[in-house]
Formats: structure tokens, C-alpha cells, sequence
């Protein structure tokens, strides 16, 4: 095989250990325990000692079957050139990955990057905002799939641009920062029917 060559085996462009994923939440929660903790020394009796650490247990146990159960907390996507293939895969902390998606793409097709927000319910009842940078396969006739997306600070702006325009190079794929960069398709000239159809070699005047 010359080094032009398409590799035989799909390139991963992207590997999060679910893992990874976990630590953030884990190392809140301990956070959390460590603020709390000088309060249990100032309890003023056990019964109230007990109740704090039940309570703190209890968060404790509901987060770590989140985190169990959750089946999607890792994350790999990879790029078969051979078969002209993105697929995204998931697992969780008990699973082995499994394939969430398979997306086979052309030549005239790009990687784009687009933001998307949405309302939502905090708490305590009131409104916000959630932000999502996604990463999409457009085809050459407008429309477009999800391939990935992360929601969260302005970093994963960076992140999934990162995460794009390494799935483009791969794929040796057009990549667009977003939407409206994408190259406008000219329509093909109408055809002309009976007489009015121009021949090959005719002179236009």
C-alpha cells in the first residue's frame, strides 16, 4: 500500500473514556462533601449528625447509579475511508462500546459546525438558557445529520470545531465554522424544449 492510500481500518478522530466522563461529577461531589463536613463536627446532637450523613450518603448513591448506568458517558468516532463511513459509538462504565450511529457520506459532502440553544427549566423553577456545538454532515442537497455534540462551556466551542476539522481531513472533506459559509449550489440552466432547444456547434448571437 502506497502512502496515498486510504487506510483499510477506520481512524479514530475522537476517544473519551467514560472514565473521563465521570471524574468531573465524581470530583463535584467530593467537593460538596469536603465543604460540608466541618458542619458534622458542629451538630448538636447525633440524631442530626446521623440525618446529615444519610442525606450525603444518599446523593452519594444516586449519583454513582447514574454514572453505572448511564450507557453513554464514553464516546469514540471514526472515519472508514475505505467505505466512506463516520460512525459514533457509546458505552458506559460496565458496557464495551456499541455503535449509536453510521453515517456513509460523498465526496460533495462537508463537516459544519453549528450552534444550537434552547430554553430551559432550572431548579428552582426559573429559565435558562443551554448551549449545544454540533457537528453535522451536510449533503449537497441542504439537509443535514448529527454526527456529535457537546453542551457546556464556551471551551467546547473550540472543542468540537477541533473534533470537526479533524473528521474533514480524514474524511478529505470541505469543513465550514458554520452554516452560512456553506457555498450556495447555482441551479442548472432550464432546458430547452422544441424549437427552442440549442444544438451542439450553433452560433449564439
Amino acid at each position: 500500500m502506497s502512502n496515498n492510500d486510504p487506510p483499510t481500518h477506520p481512524v479514530v478522530v475522537y476517544h473519551k473514556s467514560p472514565f473521563t466522563a465521570a471524574l468531573p461529577w465524581i470530583a463535584g461531589l467530593i467537593f460538596v462533601t469536603l465543604m460540608i463536613s466541618p458542619f458534622f463536627e458542629s451538630a448538636p446532637g447525633l440524631f442530626e449528625l446521623c440525618s446529615m450523613i444519610s442525606v450525603l450518603a444518599i446523593f452519594w448513591i444516586a449519583l454513582l447509579g447514574i454514572l453505572i448506568t448511564n450507557e453513554k458517558l464514553g464516546t469514540k468516532i471514526t472515519v472508514n475511508q475505505t467505505q466512506s463511513e463516520i460512525s459514533v459509538y457509546s458505552r458506559g462504565l460496565r458496557t464495551e462500546f456499541k455503535q449509536a450511529l453510521n453515517l456513509e457520506y460523498q465526496n460533495s459532502d462537508c463537516i459544519v459546525n453549528r450552534v444550537r440553544t434552547e430554553s430551559v427549566t432550572t431548579r428552582d423553577g426559573g429559565s435558562g438558557t443551554a448551549t449545544h456545538y454540533e457537528i453535522h454532515l451536510f449533503r449537497m442537497n441542504r439537509t443535514h445529520e448529527l454526527i456529535f455534540s457537546i453542551n457546556g462551556f464556551s471551551l467546547s466551542k473550540f472543542k468540537a470545531k477541533r473534533i470537526a476539522k479533524k473528521i474533514a481531513h480524514i474524511a478529505n472533506l470541505q469543513h465550514h465554522k458554520k452554516p452560512s459559509e456553506i457555498p450556495q449550489q447555482q441551479p442548472p440552466p432550464p432546458e430547452a424544449e422544441g424549437d427552442e432547444a440549442i444544438q451542439f456547434g450553433t452560433i449564439l448571437s
